[in-house]
């Protein structure tokens, strides 16, 4: 599967996993370079634009992107 379209200007990975190498690589082999489709943040990108995506969402957070998405 091909990268995420979003890893290169991804503002949680640029900006906010510096302090957390570990963590950041965990979640970039799963969500940026595998299962993109199941990040929160790519989720909600998808559905309503990269300005309606919280700038705390994990990528792990599924169940918070569809009550976003859902209009929750």
């Amino acid at each position: 599967m091909a990268d995420c379209e979003c890893l290169s200007g991804c503002p949680f990975f640029n900006d906010k996993m510096a302090n957390m190498p570990a963590m950041a690589a965990s979640y970039k082999k799963r969500y940026c370079h595998n299962e993109y489709a199941t990040c929160g943040r790519y989720m909600v990108f998808k559905a309503l634009g990269k300005a309606k995506v919280p700038a705390d969402m994990f990528p792990n957070q599924e169940e918070r992107a569809r009550t976003i998405i859902a209009g929750g």
